[in-house]
Parts: C-alpha cells; sequence; structure tokens
C-alpha cells in the first residue's frame, strides 16, 4: 500500500503550523483538538441535538464519548472516523423501546462500531436497530448499575438494575468529551480513503476500517496488537498517520418540542491536547474507555485574564483540570413572572470523576462519591459554595449563610443529611432561579436558588471558599474548582395568534482565575 507521508507531513504542519509550539489550553476561537459538551438531556421531554465538524482537509479518527451526570461513568463511545470537512450529527432522545436515551442519527460517516446493530449474544436488551435509514443506540449502564449473571460469562454482571439511582434512566443526562486519536492521509488507498465520502455523500469503504478492528472471520485485525499493549492501534506517524492538528468544533442544542424552546451552546475547545514534544498513541480500540481527559499534555496555558501562566504538572488529568480552574462564575437570571421566564444554569465538573472515586478525595476536590461501606451516590461528593445575588440596579444579597440556609426545593434527593450548606453534589448540576426549570432537568441534578424578590439581576457562585481547594504545579498552584457551563433563559408566551410564542437564549458562563504565585 502506497503511502504518502511527504504530502501528509506538509499538510499537517500547515495546519498545526500556529500551534506547534503552543501548550494546551482552551481556544477562544472555538478549534482544538479536543471538545467538551457540557450538557446533553433526553429527559422531560428535551432531546439534545449534537454536531461535530472536521475543519481540515485530513482524515480524522475521534473517540465520541457520552457520560452520565451524576458520577460521571461512560454510558456510551464509539469510533468516528471523519474525512475531510466532514460533520457528524446525531441527536440523544428518550429511547422509544424500553428505558434510558439512546444516540440517534443518519448520519452517513463511519463509526465502530457500526451504530445501530445487534449487540453481542447474551446482550439482547442494548440491541441497536436501524429504522427508515436511521440508526439507534441505546445507551448502556454497565459502569455503574448491573445485576444478574451474562449466560455466556458467569463472572460478568448482565442485567441492568432498575432501582435506585442505577437505572437506565440515569443515562437521560449527562455531558459529552469528543477527543481526537490521530489522522490519515485521506489520498492514502487504504485507510484514509475508506472514510472519505463518495459523490453520493456516502464513505467508499466503513468496512475496511470495521474490519482493521475485527479479530477472525471477515476481519484483518489490522490495528489490533499495538506493541505490548493490544488495545491499541497504529502509532503516531506510520502507515499513514500523522500528528494531532485539532481543527474539529462542535456544539450542541437542546430542543422540547412540546415547549417549543431550543437553546444552544458551543464546545469548549481544548488546543494542543497532545503533547508536541512527546506525542502519545491515542488511538485505542473501540470497547475501551482511552483516549480520556488522563491522556492530556501534563503541561497547559492559563490565561487570568491578563497574563498566560504555563504550568506542568504530574497528570494530564491535573492538566486539564487546570484549564477549568475557576474562584467563582458569574451570570444572569430573569425569573419575571409577567413573561414565565426561568433561568437554569448548567456547572459541570468535567474532570472531577479523577478525583472522587477514592476516599480521601483528592484535592481540589474535599468529598468522595462513595465510601467503601456505602457505595451508592447518598454518600454524595458534595462541594459546598458560597452564593450571592444581585438585581438589575445594584441591589444586593450578601453571601448565603453556608451553615444552615434556608434553601427551596429541589433540592438533589441523594445529598447526605450530615451535609450542611449549599452545595454542588453531581458531575453536573442545573441551578434553577425560578420555580421551573428552563432546561425540564430532572430531580436528580436540579439544585434550586433563591433571589427574594428579584426577579431580574446576575448572580456569582465561589469555589474558592475552601482553603483546600487548591490545584498544585510545578510552580503556581490554582484555586477553586475545574468548572464549565451556561445558562439558559425561557420565555414562555403561551399561544400568541395561535402561534406557539415560547423563547430560549444561553449565554456562557463568566469565571475569574485564582492563582498563587510558589514563594
Amino acid at each position: 500500500m502506497k503511502k504518502k507521508i511527504l504530502s501528509l507531513a506538509v499538510a499537517a504542519g500547515l495546519v498545526g503550523a500556529v500551534s506547534a509550539q503552543a501548550e494546551m489550553h482552551i481556544n477562544p476561537n472555538g478549534l482544538g483538538e479536543a471538545l467538551i459538551y457540557p450538557f446533553y438531556s433526553a429527559a422531560n421531554g428535551n432531546d439534545t441535538l449534537v454536531s461535530i465538524v472536521n475543519t481540515t482537509g485530513l482524515t480524522k479518527a475521534v473517540k465520541v464519548r457520552f457520560i452520565e451526570a451524576l458520577n460521571s461513568q461512560e454510558v456510551l463511545d464509539f469510533n468516528l472516523y471523519l474525512s475531510p470537512e466532514d460533520v457528524w450529527t446525531g441527536v440523544v432522545t428518550a429511547n422509544p423501546r424500553g428505558e434510558g436515551a439512546i444516540i440517534r442519527t443518519a448520519d452517513t460517516s463511519c463509526t465502530v462500531p457500526q451504530l445501530g446493530l445487534n449487540a453481542a449474544p447474551g446482550y439482547t436488551h442494548f440491541n441497536g436497530w436501524v429504522e427508515d435509514g436511521v440508526k439507534n443506540q441505546p445507551f448502556v449502564n454497565y459502569k455503574y448499575g448491573v445485576k444478574g449473571k451474562d449466560p455466556l460469562n458467569p463472572e460478568l454482571d448482565l442485567v441492568p438494575d432498575t432501582e435506585s439511582f442505577q437505572g437506565l434512566d440515569r443515562t437521560l443526562e449527562g455531558y459529552i468529551e469528543v477527543i481526537e486519536m490521530g489522522q490519515l492521509d485521506p489520498e492514502d488507498e487504504g485507510f484514509g480513503q475508506a472514510a472519505v465520502h463518495t459523490p453520493a455523500g456516502v464513505p467508499n469503504n466503513c468496512a475496511t476500517l470495521v474490519n482493521a478492528w475485527t479479530q477472525g472471520g471477515s476481519g484483518n485485525g489490522t490495528w489490533l496488537g499495538g506493541g505490548d499493549n493490544s488495545q491499541i492501534g497504529l502509532l503516531q506517524g506510520e502507515d499513514g498517520w500523522a500528528a494531532n492538528a485539532g481543527g474539529l468544533y462542535g456544539y450542541g442544542v437542546v430542543v422540547n418540542i412540546p415547549e417549543g424552546t431550543a437553546s444552544g451552546y458551543d464546545a469548549i475547545a481544548i488546543e494542543a491536547f497532545n503533547s508536541d514534544e512527546d506525542l502519545q498513541n491515542l488511538h485505542y480500540q473501540p470497547g475501551y474507555e482511552f483516549p480520556s481527559l488522563q491522556n492530556a499534555n501534563e503541561v497547559a496555558t492559563i490565561f487570568d485574564g491578563i497574563y498566560p501562566e504555563t504550568i506542568q504538572y504530574s497528570t494530564g488529568a491535573d492538566a486539564v483540570s487546570a484549564l477549568f480552574m475557576s474562584t467563582s462564575i458569574a451570570n444572569d437570571y430573569v425569573i419575571d413572572p409577567s413573561i414565565n421566564a426561568n433561568t437554569d444554569w448548567v456547572i459541570t465538573m468535567p474532570t472531577k470523576r479523577f478525583y472522587v472515586q477514592s476516599t480521601p478525595a483528592l484535592t481540589p476536590f474535599t468529598n468522595s462519591w462513595a465510601t467503601s461501606e456505602s457505595p451508592e451516590p447518598t454518600a454524595g461528593a458534595c462541594e459546598q459554595i458560597v452564593y450571592e445575588y444581585w438585581d438589575r440596579e445594584e441591589a444586593n444579597i450578601a453571601p448565603v449563610d453556608i451553615v444552615n440556609p434556608p434553601l427551596p426545593s429541589p433540592l438533589p434527593p441523594f445529598i447526605p443529611t450530615e451535609i450542611v450548606g449549599i452545595n454542588l453534589c453531581t458531575e453536573v448540576t442545573v441551578v434553577s432561579f425560578g420555580e421551573d426549570s428552563a432546561l425540564n432537568a430532572s430531580e436528580n441534578i436540579r439544585l434550586g436558588l433563591p433571589t427574594g424578590e428579584y426577579t431580574e439581576g446576575w448572580a456569582r457562585i465561589s469555589f474558592d471558599n475552601l482553603s483546600t481547594r487548591v490545584l498544585p504545579g510545578d510552580g503556581p498552584t490554582l484555586r477553586g474548582l475545574p468548572v464549565v457551563g451556561f445558562a439558559v433563559f425561557e420565555y414562555q408566551n403561551g399561544s400568541v395568534g395561535g402561534v406557539l410564542s415560547n423563547y430560549g437564549s444561553s449565554a456562557t458562563h463568566k469565571s475569574e482565575v485564582g492563582i498563587t504565585q510558589a514563594p
């Protein structure tokens, strides 16, 4: 097979020349190698449109991962192969044939495994299906709640647990990661061309990519058995591969058709996710939970609003956390009853799972999700916050007492009784300022906050109220917690002139960065 290494190297150089010397950072222009989508919902009539775009002239291999909201347990992932200038879209929606969420897509871009097919023998309750050309793939709860035994493998739990918070309905809300795994030359007659779309709008041969990950049968298993780690495929720079060069962007839209509302947001783009000095092989076999944010570049560049600060960390997860570390976030709220307005803030902690699965929790977090005595979510990985708010004319309510504040409903039902103050206890929290949720969030992740007599204004949530919330690196220390998210404003005017006149809009949170310089 002829490899066009020269043309590939030139193309990669042109795409990555600007950021070749940059360390990992949030790209304010929205393009990157990894994307974080802070929220998806298929709960209470919601659907979430997801779009991933490859703006480069190379074929991209990316990992697409859906993560549930309570404790960041993976509920579905797959490898996606985007041809040059390609777009992949799908919709997260409630499963019409069962419980939980599914991803629906009519997109023809290659995925491994192929979506909408039957699961392995013994896993029939998670079978996908194709209907009218649309592929439907259910989310699963293998990571957090199954019981019973697999008839083909007695050591493997199989039957979904529907009790408490372990059932499939937990998959209805969460967030999404997209991580670039590598690039292929689209002129390569093998794998690179397989993903490229024909004039008819379909890839040349998705089966070639599936077979490369298939052992036995018609599969050739070319991408299996990568050195000492059999879950890794081709190495960077070999067999048509090139170093990651970014150029991905994405967005999500939460739609509620019965209410006639839609609110969109841009995915947060991480640039230079893979170290330029020591490129990792990120092309992992489907069925494994890699690559993850743990595979990130261990050097991060943070901007405090004026100056950049480049910090070396011991792990990739710490470096990604550094990108999102905030001492506080601020945004507007509108709950004016005259226009039936409601406001929700989505607050997502995309790296929290790397710190709260152990006992004790690792800094900057303070509480573990579960203990060996209590593996249920009632153990709560709660993080106490400070909340204050203003109206639009500077009137201010001082920070709410964090010892024993009076809080409105709803409160997440699994907050431990010994936890006091205002707390964010889940990986994704939807903070509601009105009586109703603008995002129709479930009670599992929804937290109500008061605004007194104020019907519109702005609020601030602070995270540096505890001295233990620090992320030390080689040099400066960052304070606060790693958070990301946006606000959604909903206005329900009902039917005006026989036309449903409801509206939704969104605004990204504004954050403050706290850096303590080393002595």
